[in-house]
């Protein structure tokens, strides 16, 4: 049934839903208070901040910061005191940002420590949000903190006043979007994030001197960006930290980005249950770890990478001169070498912040359903004003000019292909060979066996009116094997290939003989040398004869042969071809 409206009408009936839809969401500000106090019931210990605009009747929300006393003490106990500071957006349902303070456990994964509903992000929402943060992981001026953020200006002014002994750290993959807008070449991107990861002034100058061979404009703009914050040259010593990117909280926004869609207590819940469900998870999987330090650290040992560069390395000290093991607390390239010529107890050379410690032993308590909340006697709050951009809502971020698109398909990269017709796995219906067996001949599919050659393909063979081809499947050896590689080829009717032609030419049978005539030629071309055989049996219906073909590849050359067998008779021809293209 179809009914004639205008547009007109159609948008304005859209407005209508999309307004219920909003007001659906206000009634939850009005519980904010109850919120609190059930969150401080049911953690005690927990840090749960509401502020309501100045000079306002009836009170409007304005910002709520949140911070749980189990993330709370489980980052003091045993995490490094490296905090990253970052903001995203909310999708659809409110308007705002949510700020969050992440932290480093020790298997280097993120640890949520706090996080805060603001109105957007700016000097004042940023020093609020720091001032209490501070209070809870007892910053204490700064001293011996790293603090990782992008360059938001909020954020600087913030940590300059609430943290300003702290060691302030910008986000390397933000300095390199605004610097590769001008220099936006594949092979100076390495060079950029050789300077980034240069763990001492030489290196750091070497790898910005090839740099300036590239591009001299380039290696000046690095300078101006005030390397000092984004590259691990000048970081300082003792944090066991040498990330230089923020992509932890990034993570974090990505982690919630579902929360994000829902109104403010919906959302609020959502993520403290995302953070209760991960400490359980993460605590079941360390109690089942056997080594002495977390996994992901041993797999960054593992993959350390060899240097050309020689330094000095003192093992009483835990010291090398290029300054990655103070800097990290792992050991770097030369002080394993160094370790496994004197010891073979690497993992007593690792800093303790990366061996486990009861940093998940506390566990969020529940929260019990809105119905048995305690009920606040304060106003209730009423929900801000929306702020309708123009334009359609967006949901994804805005990707840089020279960054990759998002893709429209999946990889089918790791994924298995059945068949439906066999049931069999790698292959579809189209190339069963169950499909075409009936277009076949009998004799055909009782050829039906393995060729190995040498990376070739093969021509196809006739007998007895049936035409056959030769298909190469895929390699299944390794790489690493010597250039000789077997490959294995199936017998398969030519009507499903296009390698090869061959032509077969039968004499009609005589009704009063059994003689049997054959006559096979093979036109045969491979990449590279090697032999290939194949052989076929022909049994013709009222004649007790049997014929073979051998086909030998060699290098340069293809050469056929054909059996015959009739009646106790043994006839053999061969005849050689052309030079087949290697």
């Amino acid at each position: 049934m179809f009914v004639d409206v205008s547009l007109s009408k159609l948008k304005r009936a859209k407005a209508i839903v999309l307004k219920k839809a909003l007001d659906a969401t206000k009634g939850q500000y009005e519980m904010l208070y109850d919120y609190q106090l059930e969150l401080i019931r049911s953690n005690p210990g927990s840090t749960v901040v509401i502020n309501k605009e100045d000079n306002m009747d009836p009170p409007v929300f304005k910002r709520i910061y949140i911070c749980l006393d189990a993330c709370k003490r489980g980052f003091m106990v045993g995490c490094r005191k490296i905090i990253g500071l970052d903001g995203c957006f909310f999708k659809v349902a409110m308007c705002g940002e949510l700020l969050c303070a992440i932290g480093r456990d020790s298997n280097n994964q993120m640890y949520p420590v706090a996080w805060a509903v603001v109105d957007k992000e700016n000097n004042d929402n940023w020093s609020w949000f720091c001032d209490l943060l501070s209070r809870d992981i007892k910053f204490e001026g700064g001293k011996d903190w790293v603090i990782i953020s992008d360059q938001q200006k909020g954020i600087l002014n913030a940590v300059e006043k609430w943290a300003p002994k702290a060691e302030h750290r910008n986000c390397a993959r933000h300095i390199y979007a605004n610097w590769k807008k001008e220099f936006y070449d594949k092979e100076w991107q390495k060079l950029f994030w050789a300077c980034a990861k240069a763990p001492n002034n030489v290196l750091f100058n070497r790898a910005r001197a090839k740099l300036a061979q590239k591009t001299r404009a380039g290696a000046q703009a690095i300078l101006n960006t005030h390397p000092q914050h984004w590259s691990r040259a000048w970081f300082r010593l003792g944090s066991n930290c040498d990330s230089v990117d923020n992509n932890i909280c990034e993570s974090f926004n990505k982690w919630i980005v579902e929360a994000r869609f829902f109104p403010i207590i919906t959302m609020l819940e959502a993520i403290r249950v995302k953070v209760m469900v991960r400490i359980q998870e993460q605590r079941t999987k360390a109690e089942k770890w056997m080594d002495a330090i977390c996994r992901n650290i041993s797999k960054k040992i593992a993959y350390l990478h060899k240097t050309d560069h020689r330094f000095t390395v003192d093992l009483a000290k835990k010291e090398c001169s290029c300054r990655y093991w103070q800097l990290s607390g792992l050991p770097c390239y030369h002080a394993i070498s160094s370790i496994y010529y004197k010891t073979h107890s690497l993992y007593d050379f690792v800093a303790d912040c990366y061996k486990f410690k009861k940093i998940y032993s506390h566990c969020l308590e529940p929260v019990e359903g809105m119905h048995s909340w305690p009920v606040s006697d304060r106003p209730k709050l009423r929900a801000p004003g929306y702020i309708k951009m123009p334009g359609r809502p967006k949901t994804e971020r805005k990707r840089e000019p020279h960054e990759k698109p998002k893709a429209k398909k999946m990889c089918r990269l790791g994924t298995f292909i059945r068949c439906r017709k066999c049931k069999g796995v790698g292959h579809n219906i189209a190339s069963c060979d169950k499909r075409n067996a009936g277009s076949t001949s009998k004799t055909a599919s009782a050829a039906n066996q393995n060729v190995h050659g040498s990376q070739s393909t093969a021509g196809t063979q006739s007998v007895a009116g049936s035409q056959i081809a030769l298909v190469p499947q895929a390699d299944t050896m390794s790489a690493s094997n010597s250039k000789k590689r077997n490959h294995s080829m199936t017998l398969t009717p030519a009507s499903q290939t296009s390698i090869a032609t061959a032509s077969t030419k039968n004499q009609p049978k005589k009704a009063a003989t059994n003689n049997l005539k054959t006559k096979a030629v093979g036109r045969v071309a491979t990449a590279s040398g090697g032999t290939a055989t194949m052989t076929m049996h022909a049994h013709s219906a009222g004649a007790a004869a049997t014929s073979s073909v051998t086909v030998n590849i060699k290098s340069g050359r293809a050469s056929g042969k054909a059996v015959v067998n009739d009646a106790g008779k043994t006839t053999s021809s061969k005849k050689p071809t052309t030079n087949a293209p290697m």
